[in-house]
């Protein structure tokens, strides 16, 4: 189906960025026809301001059988990246990355960026969350609003890149499992890709 087709009036949202407003104009939409792979093909700011109607389309289709196990892990992936740190930047990278990542990988790249993303903010060295038995701390990895936004996130994405792409070479040297080197190379292509489409959202104006 044709996705963003406006189905009724045009309304203008006043968006603020660092040193001038910007106006986005926005189109209401019906999902009504929508099947949960054009849900999760939605645009970021479309996503950001139709929340509300995008979740009882979900609902909608799950009450009729219509979510398969992929559509629930990577809908749910997505509604969390619309606000996961409150930068826009990098919300808006994580989305589109999510977007654009095999299916059959998101509930992995999902769990090692956001585990990754915690322990950078608290001081820690960047490592492979899927090769540890878990985490302790009930709760200690948690990052409040002010502790996302005060993350370096260049410095996090190239630490993220580099620790996933020493370990990739690790595993093939040592001829690990080819399940453990397609989940490295899986995370690294992840990490490139994120960093390509945060690099593009900080060149644009910045949507609350």
């Amino acid at each position: 189906m044709e996705i963003g087709k406006a189905t009724s009036v045009y309304q203008t949202q006043e968006v603020k960025g660092t040193k001038e407003t910007y106006y986005k104009e926005a189109q209401k939409v019906d999902y009504s026809k929508y099947s949960a792979d054009d849900l999760m093909q939605i645009p970021f700011e479309e996503a950001k301001l139709n929340q509300e109607s995008i979740d009882k389309r979900y609902q909608e289709l799950a009450d009729d059988g219509n979510i398969k196990p992929r559509h629930a892990v990577g809908l749910l992936a997505l509604k969390g990246a619309l606000n996961f740190s409150g930068n826009s930047s990098i919300d808006k990278a994580y989305y589109q990355t999510l977007q654009s990542s095999p299916k059959e990988n998101l509930g992995l790249v999902t769990y090692e960026f956001q585990m990754n993303f915690q322990g950078f903010a608290q001081g820690e060295d960047i490592s492979p969350t899927f090769m540890k038995d878990g985490r302790s701390g009930n709760g200690s990895y948690l990052l409040n609003k002010n502790q996302a936004t005060s993350v370096d996130f260049d410095a996090f994405i190239n630490s993220a890149i580099a620790s996933f792409e020493k370990n990739l070479t690790k595993a093939k040297s040592s001829n690990a499992e080819n399940s453990v080197q397609n989940q490295y190379q899986g995370i690294v292509d992840f990490y490139k890709t994120f960093q390509d489409n945060f690099n593009k959202a900080t060149k644009e104006p910045y949507y609350a």
